[in-house]
């Protein structure tokens, strides 16, 4: 793992968790000066994690895998790979719209080929995953069930979500072409926010007050209105912003 990529960084408690390729996975209990690779399922490649708590953690990638943890990264058990997804979601839409139908069925026949990208959840036990082809679930029991909300997006032309992140008290989802959607919780739907770039972004982020999407070519736009409006900010670079964290102290 040493000699490896590594894709994504969480905080479990006051511990850094790093996630990457062949499943590799490494935790930190001193700020990153030391590190022990964790022991884990699977060998596809992971792309990121996130933790709700010190302990209860989840990781997802290739092959549309979905890992937890539950001693905060040293074991890991799989929840759900893209198999389960897709028979999953052939047996949701069985009875629905006959073009969702199908579509969920070629989800199924195509097997685990689409990896999930993000992972993000509210707590302990609800959360989302997204990926490629708007491949979405939701849990409310920790991982042991997942719901296909393919349907719950305002995203007809099936573009890659590349990350999910809660802003404030609202919880967005940005994605391919200019993508960003935010979550309506009273219809629980995904609903699509107009912004000034077509290009791809790959990450949300900001604070009550300041929300920030940011992507392809160093293009990033700010709001300080929900995302009714958009300003461009110059952070003269010109290479793709791929990834953001919020300080303790406020500073993104």
């Amino acid at each position: 793992a040493a000699n490896n990529l590594l894709n994504g960084l969480g905080r479990a408690g006051e511990r850094i968790v790093a996630v990457g390729q062949r499943g590799h996975v490494l935790v930190s209990g001193d700020a990153g000066k030391s590190w022990l690779q964790a022991s884990v399922p699977v060998s596809s490649d992971l792309v990121a994690v996130h933790f709700a708590s010190a302990a209860k953690g989840w990781a997802v990638g290739h092959d549309g895998v979905v890992l937890a943890t539950t001693d905060g990264g040293d074991t890991w058990v799989r929840q759900f790979d893209g198999r389960t997804a897709g028979q999953l979601m052939a047996r949701h839409y069985a009875n629905a719209d006959p073009a969702l139908a199908a579509e969920a069925a070629r989800f199924a026949e195509q097997g685990p080929d689409k990896p999930f990208l993000d992972v993000w959840f509210e707590n302990e036990n609800s959360g989302f995953v997204v990926g490629a082809f708007n491949m979405i679930f939701r849990t409310e029991d920790g991982g042991k069930t997942w719901q296909p909300w393919f349907d719950r997006t305002d995203n007809p032309s099936q573009f890659n979500l590349y990350a999910i992140r809660q802003v404030g008290d609202d919880v967005f989802i940005a994605g391919e072409q200019g993508l960003l959607l935010k979550l309506d919780r009273q219809s629980g739907r995904f609903r699509a926010i107009e912004t000034p770039y077509k290009g791809s972004y790959f990450g949300v982020t900001g604070k009550r007050g300041a929300l920030i999407v940011y992507g392809l070519r160093g293009n990033v736009y700010r709001s300080v209105d929900g995302g009714t409006t958009w300003v461009k900010v110059e952070i003269g670079v010109s290479q793709a912003i791929t990834a953001s964290a919020l300080a303790e102290d406020g500073r993104i």
